[in-house]
């Protein structure tokens, strides 16, 4: 069954109301900032990300850390261990996967063994600074909209302590994003990214709505 007109409503209501903390680390000169928007983070880190300079690399992988763990009390432990156990050959083997503006697979990605990045939780955040447009994020949050028996993506997911990137795994998050890609396509008239139809998903869910988030999940 198709969204209603209150669905589509609520989705673009949550949309647009999405927040997370925009803060992100210039590790240079050791000093957290704020971006002023959510389109300037996501410019600043996926600068870094694609930059020819192995340290901006670093920053920017080190970056998706801290942004994704920004609530969380470990998230400077986390962004500590990955700046101390990132190796150089590490580091240059992601800038070839990305040079030219490709964006890698979760499996690419995972086979680096970089600190941090061995669920679809962050590498997903990685896909998602490199193309916005193309690839949402997939976390633990977003899985819990699951329904037993339910025939969408999330529903296949394999759920550990995390989400491991396994081969079914794999199909469960292209799934994800192809439906992401869809919704905005079928209610918005594209004009929605992947990542803003997940985000709007998470805001229902960070508001206590997780019940109206799954319903509009599974009826797009």
């Amino acid at each position: 069954m198709p969204l209603n007109a209150s669905q589509i409503h609520a989705l673009d209501t949550a949309i647009a109301a999405y927040e997370f903390p925009l803060m992100y680390f210039d590790f240079s000169t050791g000093v957290p900032l704020t971006a002023p928007s959510i389109t300037v983070l996501e410019v600043t880190i996926q600068r870094l990300l694609i930059s020819p300079n192995p340290e901006d690399v670093k920053d920017g992988l080190a970056n998706v850390i801290y942004w994704g763990n920004a609530n969380a009390g470990y998230r400077n432990h986390r962004v500590d261990r990955f700046r101390a156990g990132v190796t150089a050959t590490q580091l240059t083997s992601f800038q070839r996967m990305v040079a030219g503006g490709l964006v890698p697979t979760l499996r690419d990605i995972e086979r680096l063994g970089m600190p941090g990045y061995s669920g679809i939780s962050f590498v997903s955040k990685i896909l998602m600074f490199l193309d916005p447009r193309q690839y949402p994020v997939l976390d633990l949050q977003l899985a819990s909209l699951a329904i037993p028996q339910g025939t969408r993506a999330i529903d296949r997911l394999v759920v550990r302590t995390q989400i491991p990137i396994s081969a079914h795994n794999i199909v469960a998050y292209d799934a994800w994003r192809l439906e992401c890609i869809a919704m905005s396509s079928t209610y918005f008239g594209g004009r929605y990214r992947a990542v803003d139809i997940e985000r709007g998903l998470f805001h229902l869910i960070q508001s206590g709505r997780s019940r109206d988030a799954s319903d509009i999940y599974h009826s797009a």
